[in-house]
């Protein structure tokens, strides 16, 4: 099987956004083929690009991939949009199946192998905008995880030991330092053959379901005009 995966969710001016042709061999392994990486403020939207070098270098064309797995959250609301509207346009193209995920997910077996080692509760934290960032709880298991926002300087996490991964952790970390029970590692965000594999799962059903659609954990900013909406046009004879 061919899968392509995509990771445009970190966001501001370091942000790394991570796009890769895996392909699933006979005896269950998969295997990277090649990567592309771009950096920066609107790093994903360079993802079409990248996916035309991608696919040149492996022999593929737009249409070749089997399965989309890309992760819808938390981070950057442009990078998102922008990977996951280049998912499904490729769904709409090919037919292949867009499985999404959180990057909590996608980071899931790397974090809990490591927090079972220090008896800790895995915690993937994300940069998000204005001093804050964005937690998500992963269950030591399959069970599901919570993902909120929280101001830096205001910032609270349950009871620990905690285990922190993410591009945000050693922020966390600072603020959270009168505490003894967390720690961080060195993960900081998910590899390609972590997505593939949540991809799969979920695509085979190994996971519950989750809409491709991007994860916004913020309300939103935007808001109604006072006087309302416009009226619907109305059609004249």
């Amino acid at each position: 099987m061919r899968i392509l995966v995509m990771d445009g969710s970190a966001t501001g001016t370091q942000a790394r956004a991570v796009i890769a042709c895996l392909v699933l061999g006979d005896d269950g392994v998969l295997s990277v083929l090649a990567t592309r990486e771009a950096t920066g403020r609107g790093a994903a939207e360079q993802f079409p690009l990248l996916a035309t070098e991608l696919f040149a270098q492996c022999g593929w064309t737009h249409v070749m991939p089997e399965l989309v797995g890309v992760v819808v959250g938390p981070g950057s609301f442009t990078g998102l949009r922008a990977s996951l509207a280049f998912a499904h346009g490729l769904a709409a193209g090919s037919g292949c199946a867009v499985m999404g995920m959180t990057g909590g997910e996608a980071m899931a077996d790397a974090l809990r192998h490591l927090a079972r080692q220090q008896a800790a509760r895995p915690v993937c934290c994300t940069v998000a905008r204005r001093g804050r960032v964005f937690v998500e709880m992963l269950a030591d298991g399959d069970g599901a995880e919570s993902v909120s926002a929280h101001m830096l300087d205001m910032l609270e996490l349950p009871p620990g030991p905690l285990l922190l991964a993410g591009n945000a952790a050693e922020d966390v970390a600072q603020a959270l330092s009168l505490r003894m029970d967390v720690r961080t590692c060195n993960l900081m965000q998910p590899d390609p053959v972590g997505i593939a594999t949540v991809a799969l799962r979920r695509f085979r059903g190994h996971l519950p379901p989750r809409a491709a659609q991007p994860l916004y954990v913020d309300a939103p900013e935007a808001k109604l005009p006072a006087a309302g909406l416009r009226p619907a046009p109305t059609d004249t004879p």
